[in-house]
């Protein structure tokens, strides 16, 4: 086989960083409202408790603090040192709040109002009261240091909107990117599986967790992939629908498709996730005889089941030795090369050149 669509490292950044590029200019919709407010800590803790702040541990599953960092962050809570702000969406119409920026520090005041078993770290810079205690130690033995930290305030920034809005949900994507101050930032798709919550959105993280996608992608469990498999299959099914009206950039089309099927009813989702899940278990069981995809690029990837969903019926009908051919050729066209990848990853002519040539070569 030829080595032309064999994956190098440089390709593979180029493909990260434009998983996490910030493609958007969006403008602040005149009827979004932003205001300031103080909370306590146990006032935070009591809207979560409440069902009406939202925070999801699942979108930034992969980066979370270590048990020091958090150890710390209660240390300056109970010193009272100044706290940066943190950023919360408020949906008027469904009353939800959702952490924008501050998802960290948030999850560090919950598990310490809530768990009192939680040890602290054994760190030396640190009031010498609460170093390797628990929270019930340190509620019975200094209930001070326990209160100051539930009495706390701490500055929010308020993003009053409506998430039903399309305009609405491109503003909050771009202020999670420009906001989100953590140590790693947050790709797209980490971004999209908090705005675009939902049975779309589930789907995509099934498909992704299923035996068949593991075994197709030699899924490693202890790898950290972010979400980078969620957008792949996204990407597929994205460009699967329509390609031709592919304008770009990435982030907005992918963003406009997350936003069309985010409401939609679960015999349409069920639809999106047969188109898949077919298509996983066809390319693993007729076009690789049952072994893992080798390391491709994610354009290469996307093409393979574009092709193969776009002639669906006819590769059914097909000899295998016919699928296994489309397969060969479209690894070794120069369109899959990886110098002509790397000029145009995502630009809308290289796309559709390269979408349209996959679905040629298996309809052969």
């Amino acid at each position: 086989m030829s080595d032309t669509t064999e994956y190098d490292d440089e390709l593979e950044k180029k493909e990260e960083a434009l998983a996490a590029a910030d493609e958007t200019d969006e403008t602040p919709p005149a009827d979004i409202v932003a205001f300031n407010e103080l909370r306590s800590c146990s006032d935070l803790k009591r809207l979560y408790d409440a069902g009406q702040l939202d925070v999801q541990p699942d979108y930034q599953r992969d980066i979370v603090w270590q048990p020091s960092q958090q150890t710390r962050f209660i240390d300056s809570l109970a010193k009272q040192l100044p706290i940066p702000s943190m950023c919360i969406s408020l949906d008027y119409k469904t009353e939800k709040r959702q952490i924008v920026d501050g998802l960290q520090r948030m999850s560090a005041i919950i598990k310490f109002l809530s768990d009192g078993k939680w040890r602290l770290s054994n760190l030396q810079d640190i009031d010498k009261r609460i170093v390797n205690k628990t929270v019930e130690h340190i509620e019975r033995e200094n209930p001070e240091i326990y209160s100051r930290v539930q009495n706390t305030v701490i500055p929010v920034t308020v993003l009053r909107c409506d998430l039903s809005k399309r305009s609405h949900q491109e503003y909050l994507f771009t202020i999670f990117h420009r906001l989100n101050t953590g140590g790693m930032k947050l790709n797209n798709q980490e971004i999209r599986n908090c705005i675009y919550s939902g049975s779309f959105n589930d789907m995509l993280k099934d498909v992704v967790a299923s035996q068949d996608f593991v075994d197709l992608f030699d899924v490693n469990p202890e790898r950290k992939y972010r979400f980078s498999n969620e957008e792949l299959i996204l990407r597929i099914l994205a460009f699967s629908d329509n390609f031709d009206n592919y304008k770009g950039p990435l982030s907005k089309h992918l963003n406009a498709y997350m936003a069309k099927f985010r409401e939609k009813d679960e015999k349409t989702i069920d639809a999106q996730r047969k188109i898949i899940s077919d298509a996983v278990k066809f390319i693993y069981n007729t076009v690789l005889d049952g072994e893992p995809l080798p390391r491709l690029s994610k354009a290469t990837s996307e093409a393979l089941f574009v092709g193969v969903i776009r002639n669906q019926q006819k590769l059914l009908a097909s000899d295998k030795k016919q699928v296994k051919k489309s397969y060969k050729a479209l690894r070794s066209d120069p369109l899959f090369s990886i110098e002509s990848l790397k000029e145009g990853l995502a630009a809308p002519d290289r796309v559709k050149s390269r979408l349209t040539r996959a679905v040629e070569i298996f309809s052969q």
